[in-house]
């Protein structure tokens, strides 16, 4: 485990609405123990304008809690975590979904990543044969990573993971979009790439809940095939 990369990280999760199994996500986090403990003043839940209690339980559970007051999206929301990341003096940030479908166990995987100077994002890269998640969601994901990967100019290994760990000094040289829904994660690592940064893989557990997603399909389709259109006319 890279000491260094540990202690100079955050873990930021985005949420929305997720009240009814935050709880149940922050705990083994909080839970961890040993030289794999991350304290909670170094776990930030970015509420993106949930209507319920979503604030109140990160408030509960003793993690800072940043709060937008509308619904702006989860790039929108990363993007204020690492703003916050930065503020607070730390150089990498581990995001993570509310749901409940990443598993912190898989933290050191990140920690001990074999980073370079030009790695810009640790990627987490499920293993999809055999794995519980539908087939619709793992063919989404093979097409939409060639695609990315296409206009990256080289791999992003799993362009739909937002499990994943960002150089934040590379974050603000790529000038990464202020805001953003689902489409900004994708967007990220082109906009690396092109930059000169690399992606780095790391190999993580494929879980899958019945929480909530709340990706609307035709809506986020539509942002993700705009934003392609137009990486491909910027390149």
């Amino acid at each position: 485990m890279n000491e260094d990369i540990r202690e100079g990280s955050v873990l930021l999760i985005p949420a929305y609405n997720a009240a009814g199994y935050l709880e149940q996500t922050l705990r083994p986090l909080l839970e961890r123990s040993g030289s794999g403990r991350i304290s909670p003043d170094r776990i930030a839940v970015i509420d993106d304008g949930s209507g319920d209690g979503t604030s109140a339980c990160a408030e509960k559970a003793g993690v800072v809690c940043l709060r937008h007051e509308e619904n702006s999206g989860k790039g929108t929301a990363l993007m204020t975590g690492m703003a916050w990341a930065r503020e607070t003096g730390r150089r990498w940030a581990v995001t993570m979904d509310a749901d409940g479908q990443h598993s912190p166990g898989d933290l050191d995987a990140f920690w001990s990543a074999p980073v370079r100077p030009d790695t810009a994002i640790v990627v987490g890269r499920r293993g999809m044969r055999g794995s519980t998640m539908p087939w619709h969601r793992r063919l989404s994901n093979h097409l939409t990573t060639r695609m990315i990967s296409s206009l990256a100019g080289k791999p992003v290994f799993d362009a739909q993971c937002g499990y994943r760990m960002y150089n934040l000094d590379a974050a603000t040289a790529s000038a990464f979009p202020r805001e953003g829904r689902f489409e900004w994660e994708s967007q990220a690592l082109v906009i690396a790439c092109r930059k000169g940064f690399s992606i780095l893989p790391v190999d993580i557990a494929t879980v899958y809940t019945d929480n909530g997603s709340h990706m609307r399909l035709a809506l986020d389709t539509f942002r993700f095939l705009k934003m392609f259109w137009r990486l491909s006319w910027t390149r």
